[in-house]
């Protein structure tokens, strides 16, 4: 499978994700992205998330630092989470400023929970959630094959577990480097697939 078929398949799983209910921070988080910016623009881009207002870039909320810090990390803004959760910035400014009701926890509130469920305890209930080290469960790595093509005057680099996965080069380090892309991809793939599988709690309504 090619490069760009590869990065059509991972738009429409994120795409997926987000129409079956998954926040921006949710889909970043499964694809262990740093940063919210390829998810955001993608969904804006294709228009499933609403453009910002120019007026509204500068636009300061008083919210409490520690979320503003979180969305610092993760490339995003309050402004831009609400757009993403089809929020009001004024309407959520004020629910998070109490602490949610045990029976009937507001939409800003359970939505916090789960994008930021650290900031959300530290806030709400001053505790702390101690972070583990992720575990690798895979029982073996994937094997890399590089041959020379005659017909195609190329070098072609594949992975033998997954035989469609493809990519070419002039020589090897070509065919190398564009396979670690492809591969790349694959695996984000492979990370939403996990994901849309699984059940949303307190879904978004779209």
């Amino acid at each position: 499978m090619k490069i760009e078929d590869l990065e059509e398949k991972l738009n429409k799983r994120i795409i997926e994700a987000y129409a079956k209910g998954y926040s921006v921070v949710e889909i970043t988080r499964a694809l262990r992205k740093t940063s919210v910016e390829f998810v955001h623009s993608l969904l804006r881009d294709t228009g499933h998330i609403p453009v910002m207002e120019r007026s509204d870039y500068r636009r300061h909320y008083d919210i409490d630092p520690r979320l503003t810090k979180a969305f610092r990390a993760k490339g995003f803004s309050f402004g831009r989470w609400c757009l993403g959760w089809r929020f009001d910035p004024a309407t959520v400014t004020a629910e998070l400023k109490s602490a949610p009701e045990k029976e009937n926890e507001s939409s800003a509130h359970s939505a916090l929970k789960r994008d930021f469920p650290d900031i959300f305890l530290s806030i709400y209930a001053g505790k702390t959630i101690k972070k583990e080290k992720r575990k690798r469960l895979r029982s073996h790595p994937d094997s890399l094959r590089i041959d020379w093509n005659v017909e195609r005057k190329m070098f072609i680099a594949s992975v033998t577990e997954f035989p469609d996965i493809e990519a070419h080069g002039k020589d090897w380090d070509d065919a190398f480097f564009a396979l670690k892309s492809a591969y790349r991809l694959h695996e984000y793939i492979l990370r939403l697939d996990r994901l849309v599988e699984n059940q949303v709690t307190d879904g978004m309504a779209l």
